[in-house]
C-alpha cells in the first residue's frame, strides 16, 4: 500500500519539532531557559506529528480514490496511463516485451436492459474480481470503462497470452453457473514493439483484435435473450 502522504506528513513534523528544539535550546543558551526548550519541541511533537500524520493519511486516501474505479475498486483508466508509461521505459532499457489485453462483456446490454442497472453493475463488477482471480502473474487489471477492462500484462508471448484468455473464459463459466444467466467476455491482446510503442496503439491494435473474437463468438445477427 502507498503511504508516501502519511510518511511525508510525518517527516515533515519530525523537522518542524527538530526546528522548533534547536530555535528553543538557542534562546536557552542565551538566556537561562533552563529546560524550558527541550519541553517546548517535545510539545510541539506531541501537536505536530498526530495533525501532520492525518493530513498524510488524508491524503493517501484522496489518491487511492484517484486510481481506484469506485464500483469495482481496479486501477482505473487514468491509472493505466500513468503505469504504462513507466512499464514501457523499462520494456525499452531492458529490450524486453509486453502485453496489453482488451477484455469485454459479451451481451452486456441484454443483461443491464433486461436485468436492471443494479444487476448490471453487479456483473460488472463480479467480472471484476474473476479477472482479479485470473491474474496470477503480475497482471495489472485495470477498469477501460463501460463493461470493458484492460489487463498490462509483463510479458508478450501468445502463449501465454492465449492460457491467461482460457482461465478468465474458465471463470466466467463459473460466474454463469453462480448469478444464473450467461456471462462471457472477448479478448483481444496487442504486444509491444511490434504492434505499438505507446498505450493509444497498442490499446488499438488489441480493441482491432477483441472484435474481430467479437464477431467470431457471434455468428448470429440477434444474440441470445438470457435467462435470470
Amino acid at each position: 500500500m502507498d503511504n508516501r502522504g502519511l510518511m511525508t506528513g510525518l517527516a515533515a513534523a519530525a523537522l518542524v519539532s527538530a526546528a522548533v528544539g534547536a530555535a528553543g535550546l538557542a534562546q536557552r543558551y542565551m538566556a537561562s531557559a533552563g529546560n524550558y526548550a527541550l519541553w517546548e519541541a517535545a510539545g510541539f511533537a506531541l501537536v505536530l506529528f498526530p495533525v501532520f500524520g492525518m493530513f498524510g493519511r488524508q491524503y493517501d486516501r484522496l489518491k487511492r480514490r484517484a486510481d481506484r474505479d469506485s464500483l469495482t475498486g481496479l486501477w482505473n483508466r487514468s491509472f493505466a496511463h500513468r503505469c504504462i508509461v513507466g512499464l514501457l521505459k523499462q520494456a525499452e532499457a531492458r529490450r524486453k516485451r509486453l502485453a496489453v489485453m482488451l477484455i469485454d462483456l459479451n451481451d452486456f446490454k441484454l443483461i443491464n436492459d433486461g436485468l436492471g442497472h443494479a444487476e448490471g453493475d453487479r456483473a460488472i463488477s463480479m467480472a471484476a474480481a474473476a479477472l482479479e482471480d485470473a491474474a496470477v502473474r503480475g497482471e495489472i487489471v485495470c477498469r477501460w470503462g463501460g463493461d470493458e477492462f484492460l489487463l498490462l500484462c509483463p510479458y508478450a508471448d501468445r502463449q501465454e497470452a492465449e492460457a491467461l484468455k482460457r482461465a478468465i473464459d474458465e471463470r466466467m463459466e463459473g460466474l454463469s453457473l453462480h448469478c444464473g444467466y450467461r456471462m462471457s467476455a472477448s479478448c483481444g491482446y496487442a504486444f509491444y514493439p511490434e504492434d505499438g510503442t505507446t498505450l493509444a496503439e497498442l490499446s488499438a491494435a488489441a480493441d482491432r483484435r477483441l472484435y474481430d473474437s467479437k464477431r467470431e463468438a457471434k455468428p448470429m445477427p440477434e444474440p441470445r435473450r438470457l435467462e435470470a
